[in-house]
């Protein structure tokens, strides 16, 4: 990770491609719940894309927002006390969201509420000290999760809900290893994060650089998974071969998963080939801003980069009505590229019109108007609307 050896900057506005990364991150995983579900032989190309890889990209860009804010606004919302409230709302939020009875949508704001709380002490640390840690924990963490998995016995990770707010060491667990999203793992995207974010995305170097990176890793760790498949190093019980690259596990965590590929398996082979797709987007999506008809094209994508927190929840509620209003008697719901692209072209158009009439999303609103102090709020935004800047990354 070589890439984060250059100069940090002071970003005085909104990183457009940022937006966009997160504009591309939050349609990915409409498409993982949405999209049609692997029924048969072959994975839709769909769940090959998003599958596994949009919210790792997702809890990326947290880690890149911190560095953002932190250098734009360090005593309004990119301070400590609002990073800390900001969380909390966060951890409350999805554990409200997973609490509705049949939620489909295995909720990752409590995961990601704890992971920006966790990394305000990184914030800090020297660009080569953080991109050792970070290197470090990527391979690492993998390790640590598995094993404590496996020790731990079978366990149904299912969704992290306020109810489990009466059992806070079993929540703590949910969150942190045994959880859809362990966050000991998920840190790991965060700290790389907290590294791009130091860098100019603005230049077509580095974007190249976090293009190359990540298409590197990606490739690497694709090659790695099908030739411990093919060698016969991972069971594959399913038959899929190469197929298997892109499933999780089929039941509880064993020794021989440390080796496995697939998504959401956290793995130190996924955790490596997730941050590279992730570092793959965010410099596409650096490139294509440069290219003044890619961008304007990319307008709703980062109009809804923008206000992500908002437009996920919405989304969650939706795919929940469709999900409850959808008939047993035919069978499970198989999911279809029809209501993603519904999703994505309502809640894109929404954006656009929000932002262009009233500017920052309800529940980003919600959240800065809660964690940043009202005096100091209006003292820090009132040039920033002046230069038609948004502090909240």
């Amino acid at each position: 990770m070589a890439v984060a050896a250059d100069t940090p900057v002071r970003a005085p506005s909104r990183v457009e491609a940022v937006d966009v990364a997160r504009g591309v991150a939050l349609i990915g995983m409409m498409l993982a719940h949405l999209g049609p579900v692997w029924l048969g032989a072959d994975p839709p190309v769909g769940h090959m894309i998003a599958g596994g890889r949009a919210a790792p990209l997702f809890a990326m860009l947290a880690g890149v927002s911190l560095t953002l804010v932190q250098r734009r606004d360090p005593e309004g919302v990119g301070s400590v006390r609002a990073t800390i409230v900001r969380g909390i709302l966060l951890v409350a939020l999805g554990l409200s969201l997973g609490a509705i009875e049949d939620m489909p949508v295995l909720i990752i704001l409590a995961f990601y509420g704890l992971m920006i709380v966790v990394a305000l002490p990184f914030r800090g640390l020297p660009t080569p000290w953080l991109a050792l840690l970070a290197v470090v924990w990527t391979l690492a963490s993998g390790f640590v999760v598995v094993a404590l998995q496996v020790l731990h016995g079978p366990v149904d990770a299912g969704q992290a809900e306020a109810e489990d707010l009466e059992h806070p060491f079993s929540l703590l667990q949910e969150l942190t290893v045994l959880g859809a999203y362990p966050a000991l793992a998920w840190f790991s995207y965060v700290l790389v994060g907290l590294l791009v974010g130091r860098l100019d995305v603005r230049r077509p170097v580095v974007a190249c650089r976090l293009v190359g990176l990540g298409t590197a890793l990606v490739v690497v760790t694709l090659g790695a998974g099908w030739l411990l498949v093919r060698e016969g190093a991972v069971e594959d019980p399913s038959g899929f071969g190469w197929r298997s690259l892109f499933t999780g596990r089929y039941g509880p965590t064993e020794w021989n998963d440390l080796l496995r590929l697939g998504q959401h398996t956290s793995t130190p082979l996924n955790l490596v080939s997730a941050t590279g797709s992730a570092l793959l987007a965010i410099g596409l999506c650096a490139l294509a801003v440069r290219v003044p008809w890619l961008r304007l094209a990319l307008t709703p994508l980062r109009a809804a980069g923008t206000m992500t927190l908002t437009l996920y929840t919405v989304h969650a509620l939706w795919f929940w009505r469709l999900a409850s209003a959808h008939d047993d008697a035919l069978g499970p719901r198989r999911g279809g590229y029809d209501d993603w692209l519904l999703q994505v072209v309502v809640l894109c158009a929404v954006a656009v019109a929000w932002q262009r009439w009233v500017g920052r999303g309800p529940l980003e609103s919600l959240v800065r108007v809660v964690s940043v102090p009202p005096t100091l709020s209006a003292r820090k935004n009132a040039p920033a609307r002046d230069r038609g800047v948004d502090s909240s990354g």
